[in-house]
């Protein structure tokens, strides 16, 4: 079964986040061991950037999912569960 494009979608996010982050702290690592006397905010915006598109992404997945998991203004778990109750 083909995984939906959203879930797709959100898991190349995370994945580029966590590479892009790293390589981020990779660069600072490397300017601070060589004496870089400058200081490094582009760099660290950078992450901050990445950490930014990541939670809207996964906040319109979840807002997607909330939504595909809702029938008739009832959501969907919650329906489940009461009928367990009965």
């Amino acid at each position: 079964m083909k995984p939906a494009m959203s879930k797709v979608i959100a898991i190349i996010i995370l994945i580029a986040d966590v590479m892009l982050s790293a390589a981020t702290l990779g660069l600072c690592y490397l300017a601070i061991i060589n004496n870089y006397s400058g200081s490094l905010p582009f760099l660290t915006a950078l992450i901050g950037m990445y950490q930014g598109a990541t939670g809207y992404v996964l906040g319109k997945y979840m807002d997607k999912s909330k939504a595909e998991n809702t029938k008739g203004g009832i959501i969907y778990d919650t329906a489940v569960n009461q009928d367990r109750d009965c």
